[in-house]
Order: structure tokens, then C-alpha cells, then sequence
């Protein structure tokens, strides 16, 4: 049986998975991340990628490819981790240093594309429609699949955290997870403590529901996406947030844009979209031949 590695490096942890050609995970594993050091950093993850690599006395062959999600900016000719916000690495070449350890072509990209394209695929990876994966976690950003491709512009496209929803604020420095939390312990303390009803925390959550609702209002507006689906951890551990996002989003659209709220969904692939869809693109670079999922890949490369 083919298998890749899948692996989406971020702030908070890095998750890693051995995947198969249809998108399922046979192997998965989260550690923490290390982002107060550049090569400890590095160190976690070459343990990550050690804990799913198949054992030759298991009868598995070695995975076909690793593929890799980083956050920020990636030079994906090169494989290298160009500029991050939460890691501490600058025109780091991880992609040849991975390679020194395990003897697999490895593919970089941006944590949001894998995870987009993953969720894409798993959903059926229509070439006829535009789809958008809308991420929150300790940053906010997205990723465009229209038609089959993924919009890059020149090479920083989706980073829609990084637009300014307010005078003093960029969307991320007030929605996303740590802007959340503050003096909170977690997103999920606070998240716990609005649902109690508690008043500091209904105060940040509507808050911050309204910053979610005004960029996901931005990209309806704009790409008016046939599917536009929401991930990352935040929103992954608490779906019942779904149903205020859209409330939002219905206060601000018009008439003709209601039908989009139906178009909104969350996540199948849950916490594990980043390093399935970064498995699923190694097949996509390295197609499994004829048969079931080899068919599937090479129809949508």
C-alpha cells in the first residue's frame, strides 16, 4: 500500500499523519511545538515525522513523499520556510533539511493551502466551482481553490488576518486565538465562560464573533464561493458557533447574498485537515497509478 507523510507545522503544535491515497489517516501524532528556538523547532519535528514513519519490520514500504504546511510566506520551488509570525525561522531551507534525515521527496507549501486542498478533496474536488477554506486558530487566513487551481497571487495570497477590520487592529490582533484568550488562560476558557453566560467573556465573544463575521461578509462578497468552509482549532472545538457566525454574517449580507449563508460549513477533516491535506499533495506530485485512488488523483491534478 502507498503512503505519504503529511505534516502541518504551527505555532501552538505540530501535527503529523501517514496517509493513503484516499485521504485517510493510519497513523497520526500532535506535540507541542518549540517556537522559542529555530533548531528545537526543527528537532520536534523530525520526531514527529519518526513516531508515523512505517518500520521495515512491519512489511510497509517507505511513504512515496512528506509533504509539509508551514505558516506565512514559503519559496515552494526552493522548499524553504521564507518568514513565519510564530515560528522562529527566517529563509530556513527545511525541505533539505528533512531530507537529511528521511530518504522521501519532500513537498512545502503553506499550512492553509494543504489543509484547503485536503477539506477540497475530501469533498469530492469539483473543477467547476470556487472554494474557499476560511482558518482560525492562532492566526486567521484563508485559501481559494477556483476551478481546480489555488490562487497564490505572488506567492502571500489569503492573508486575510492580516487586513485592518477597524482603525487600530488588523482582523487577527483581535479574533484570533491569542487576541481571544488575552487575560484568559486559552480561547477555550473563554469560549467555556461565554457559554456560562459570564459577562467579561460574552463581551469578548460577541467582539470577536462580529470581527469573524465581517471578514467571512469579505470573501462572500468578493469571491461569492460555492462552498466556503471554516477550520482551525477554534472553531473546530466549538462548532456550536456556527449558527451566531451565520446570524452575523445574515445582519450584514443582502437579500440576494442570504442563499451564501447555506453555503457556509465547517470542517470535515476537523484538526487533522493540515497534515492529510499536505499528505494528499504528495500524491498529487507523485500519482499512485491506476485503480480506486490512483484514478482519483491524476483526474484532479
Amino acid at each position: 500500500m502507498k503512503t505519504a507523510v503529511g505534516v502541518d507545522i504551527g505555532g501552538t503544535k505540530v501535527a503529523c499523519c501517514l496517509v493513503d491515497p484516499e485521504g485517510n489517516d493510519l497513523c497520526a501524532v500532535e506535540m507541542a511545538s518549540l517556537p522559542e528556538d529555530g533548531e528545537k523547532m526543527f528537532r520536534r519535528i523530525v520526531d514527529a515525522i519518526g513516531k508515523v514513519w512505517p518500520r521495515s519490520e512491519d512489511g510497509m514500504p517507505p511513504p512515496v513523499g512528506i509533504g509539509v504546511g508551514v505558516p506565512g510566506k514559503v519559496d515552494r520551488d526552493k522548499g524553504v520556510a521564507v518568514v513565519q509570525n510564530n515560528l522562529p525561522w527566517r529563509d530556513f531551507p527545511l525541505a533539505a533539511r528533512l531530507r537529511d534525515h528521511f530518504p522521501a521527496d519532500v513537498l512545502l507549501d503553506n499550512d492553509v493551502c494543504m489543509a484547503a486542498y485536503g477539506e477540497w478533496m475530501i469533498r469530492g474536488g469539483s473543477r467547476q466551482e470556487t472554494f474557499v477554506y476560511f482558518t482560525i486558530s492562532t492566526g486567521i487566513a484563508c485559501c481559494t481553490i477556483h476551478q481546480g487551481h489555488l490562487l497564490r497571487g505572488t506567492g502571500f495570497a489569503g492573508e486575510i488576518g492580516l487586513v485592518p477590520f477597524s482603525p487600530e487592529h488588523r482582523l487577527e490582533e483581535v479574533a484570533a486565538g491569542p487576541a481571544i484568550a488575552d487575560d484568559y488562560r486559552s480561547p477555550r476558557e473563554v469560549i467555556d465562560a461565554y457559554r456560562r453566560g459570564e459577562a467579561k467573556a460574552g463581551r469578548r465573544m460577541e467582539s470577536v464573533m462580529d470581527a469573524w463575521a465581517r471578514g467571512l461578509y469579505g470573501v462572500i462578497s468578493l469571491l461569492d464561493p460555492h462552498q466556503l468552509v471554516l477550520g482551525g482549532s477554534v472553531i473546530q472545538h466549538n462548532p456550536f458557533l456556527l449558527a451566531e457566525i451565520r446570524r452575523r454574517i445574515g445582519s450584514l449580507a443582502l437579500p440576494i447574498q442570504q442563499e451564501a449563508l447555506e453555503r457556509l460549513s465547517l470542517s470535515r477533516s476537523g484538526s487533522k485537515a493540515g497534515c492529510i491535506g499536505a499528505g494528499l499533495q504528495v500524491f498529487n506530485r507523485h500519482p499512485v497509478g491506476k485503480g480506486k485512488g490512483g484514478e482519483r488523483w491524476m483526474r484532479n491534478r
